[in-house]
């Protein structure tokens, strides 16, 4: 991503333009991301594994810890990740539905 340096930037237009460039570079992780929570479901053969409290809480945790490392609002980063985890689970426990309802029952 080619971005200026926020000091660089000489109007208002310019900034909000270098915001954007990064706004979609972060819509694209986060479609990347996605992609990689729909392959996890493969490995998960239940709603207990896909909630995976300990794990959801390991992130959380994690995801605070590097954001007040990287002198963001901790509280903003956390909300941030509790709405996308909550997000991934119910898509989740969606395609582990259609999975199980594809499953060809065995006689």
């Amino acid at each position: 991503m080619n971005l200026r340096k926020s000091d660089q930037c000489n109007s208002l237009e310019e900034l909000r333009a270098e915001i954007d460039k990064i706004d979609r570079e972060i819509i694209q992780l986060f479609s990347e991301r996605m992609k990689y929570v729909e392959a996890v479901v493969d490995f998960k053969p239940d709603a207990e594994s896909i909630i995976a409290e300990e794990r959801k809480e390991q992130v959380i945790r994690e995801r605070t810890e590097w954001a007040e490392k990287a002198g963001l609002n901790p509280n903003t980063i956390k909300n941030i990740y509790l709405q996308l985890i909550e997000s991934n689970i119910q898509h989740e426990m969606k395609l582990l539905g259609e999975r199980q309802c594809n499953e060809v029952p065995k006689q």
